[in-house]
């Protein structure tokens, strides 16, 4: 590639010369001062080697090399014009791609409504479930851009930025007549084996959570359903999930009330690295 001999703002310059026949007009056109300006008309036909403006005529006419390169400088400074619109609109067209982990309880729904919002801005979502150990590992790691999950009630790492989203519902569910009276007292509740469906379960979690003495581990929901089925325990769960559309499965009326236990959801990210919009999105789907 050969070197140029010039520079856009000597070409934009010569071409408003042409176009408002003084330097002083030009200079106001471009709101720069008339000596930048005739600087910059005198360095473009030193390098080109050539004069492009009789000097003796007032306004300034051009030479006939001058008339030859203005043509071509209008079409320059076009393309250009059309270089910095692409170039201006490239961070709009870029696709961005976040990790995004939620625990069980998390609402798909709102999962699904934020893939969808997300889309339209050009970010794709990879939607993750795990525990919550693993997606702050992931968070500080720089692996997980963004992680949804029941709020602990206790101090977030430093190095992570934390907001609440929302909260779920949740509620007793078993299988119909595992408890043989309604509504069922906590101690009742406790006698029963309680099926978690989480791995990891941090104290502040099983303070809210387990009332159960004996539970069972189980996190892959379609297996939790069939346990629910089959009559070998009861689990808290969220009503977003619908439990009654599982045969022989309903919710169970306990001493708790029919608002059964509301539990915060936060939103953790490590700073830098969601804006926001992602989290102003996060905020309406949940």
């Amino acid at each position: 590639m050969e070197p140029l001999h010039f520079t856009l703002a000597q070409i934009e310059a010569f071409t408003c010369v042409c176009e408002s026949g003084t330097l002083t007009q030009a200079a106001r056109r471009l709101k720069k001062d008339r000596t930048t300006v005739s600087e910059l008309v005198d360095y473009l036909e030193v390098d080109l080697g050539y004069p492009l403006f009789e000097r003796r005529t007032r306004p300034l006419t051009l030479t006939p090399q001058g008339q030859l390169l203005y043509r071509q400088a209008r079409l320059f400074l076009h393309e250009a014009e059309a270089f910095s619109r692409i170039a201006g609109q490239i961070p709009a067209r870029v696709d961005t791609h976040l990790t995004l982990c939620y625990d069980l309880f998390t609402p798909r729904r709102a999962l699904l409504l934020l893939t969808q919002q997300l889309a339209q801005q050009h970010i794709h979502l990879d939607l993750i479930a795990c525990e919550r150990a693993e997606a702050e590992k992931g968070l500080n790691d720089g692996s997980v851009d963004i992680a949804v999950f029941q709020a602990l009630n206790r101090t977030v790492n430093d190095s992570l930025h934390w907001r609440a989203v929302g909260s779920v519902s949740l509620a007793v569910y078993a299988r119909e007549g595992f408890f043989e009276q309604s509504p069922v007292s906590l101690l009742h509740l406790a006698s029963k084996t309680q099926l978690m469906p989480f791995r990891d379960l941090p104290p502040a979690l099983a303070a809210r959570l387990q009332i159960a003495d004996r539970i069972a581990r189980v996190n892959e929901m379609s297996l939790l359903e069939s346990l629910l089925q089959s009559g070998c325990g009861w689990a808290f769960l969220p009503d977003h999930f619908n439990f009654e559309r599982l045969e022989g499965v309903g919710r169970v009326e306990t001493e708790m009330g029919e608002k059964g236990l509301t539990h915060p959801l936060v939103a953790l990210w490590k700073p830098g690295r969601v804006n926001a919009a992602v989290l102003a999105a996060l905020e309406r789907c949940i």
